[in-house]
């Protein structure tokens, strides 16, 4: 847990699912868990690891220049929302996990701000949970008819 500033979104990446911050022991592209303490309020999504590209893109005028990567963190309105009407060029304090877990993977798509692929993900998930009760039907099926006659 810890202080970060946030800042905004390039317009090209407000639709996009993953926010930009530098932390240690994070992979270059993974999904963590950003949970805003205040409010408890929590959100999945990918996380970039800060680059010297992006920041030269990012700290051109008349943008806010990010001076101190390590405590901060670029993300869209979509995320800032769901994290509780956070808002840009301000501290706030910020749990950021790793969770680069299957479940941790769905439930980012779920976050995502794309409808798309929030849409995707529960027809997926549908598809799955319609399939594991074909295919248990279809077992109660075989073994009714093979029973002792």
């Amino acid at each position: 847990m810890r202080n970060m500033r946030i800042y905004a979104s390039l317009d090209d990446d407000i639709g996009e699912g993953y926010v930009w911050l530098r932390k240690a022991g994070l992979p270059p592209r993974g999904i963590v868990k950003i949970t805003h303490t205040d409010s408890g309020r929590t959100v999945l999504c990918e996380a970039l690891k800060f680059e010297d590209n992006f920041l030269k893109k990012y700290n051109q005028s008349p943008r806010f220049t990010i001076n101190n990567p390590e405590s901060s963190v670029v993300m869209s309105g979509w995320y800032r929302a769901r994290l509780g009407d956070l808002q840009s060029q301000r501290e706030y304090t910020l749990d950021i996990a790793k969770d680069d877990s299957w479940c941790g993977k769905i439930r980012a798509c779920m976050h995502h701000p794309q409808v798309v692929v929030r849409v995707a993900v529960w027809l997926g998930l549908l598809s799955v949970a319609l399939g594991v009760v074909g295919v248990l039907l279809g077992i109660i099926s075989v073994l009714s008819k093979s029973g002792p006659s």
